[in-house]
């Protein structure tokens, strides 16, 4: 259909900002992102930084940090954000007191931060906190021009009732992924350059 949203590239790019979440066609090629959903934290004139968020790594945290020992039995998912820097850890926290230079996304959703050690990450409500180890990332242009060709959704959602609803093992068919997307769409936000 000519003005179908769903399937207007144009539509989809205009949606692009800070909180976006991309979903990825199934024209998509690249294998690092069939079927993922990406957040995307930050996207401004130098492109776009940004954490695949269906990506569980089932890796107990003793083989991804040199921890303290009474953490040994805390159980927490830890993500794949993406293909870039894998060894360095991003954190989603969902808060009213961000960790000091921490990024807004979008509402309460903040990005990283300065934390005073990997522990205080886990002490932190596990509902509240999404760690990842990597990223993903575009240059200036790049994610417009894979909008525009099909290879992403984009959607405008609530980010902190999806981290918090979402339902990876239930929601594992497209149409009820993008049903639920929908379901929980926001107006776009004003663009904001972001530096």
């Amino acid at each position: 259909m000519l003005n179908d949203p769903i399937n207007d590239t144009d539509h989809h790019v205009k949606r692009l900002c800070n909180g976006a979440l991309l979903f990825a066609s199934e024209e998509l090629q690249d294998g690092n992102f069939v079927d993922s959903l990406v957040l995307i934290c930050i996207h401004n004139a130098d492109g776009a930084f940004g954490l695949i968020l269906n990506r569980p790594t089932h890796m107990p945290l003793v083989e991804v940090f040199n921890i303290d020992p009474v953490y040994l039995n805390v159980r927490r998912s830890i993500y794949m954000g993406g293909p870039v820097d894998e060894e360095v850890l991003n954190i989603l926290h969902i808060t009213d007191t961000p960790a000091t230079n921490a990024f807004r996304v979008q509402g309460r959703v903040f990005l990283g931060g300065e934390w005073s050690s990997v522990e205080s990450i886990l002490d932190e409500n596990q509902e509240d906190v999404r760690m990842f180890l990597g990223y993903s990332g575009w240059h200036a242009g790049q994610l417009e021009q894979e909008i525009s060709q099909g290879d992403w959704e984009v959607f405008n959602v609530d980010m902190e009732q999806f981290l918090r609803d979402w339902m990876e093992p239930k929601m594992t068919d497209r149409d009820s992924i993008r049903a639920y997307l929908r379901g929980i769409t926001i107006d776009a936000p004003e663009k904001q350059e972001q530096s």
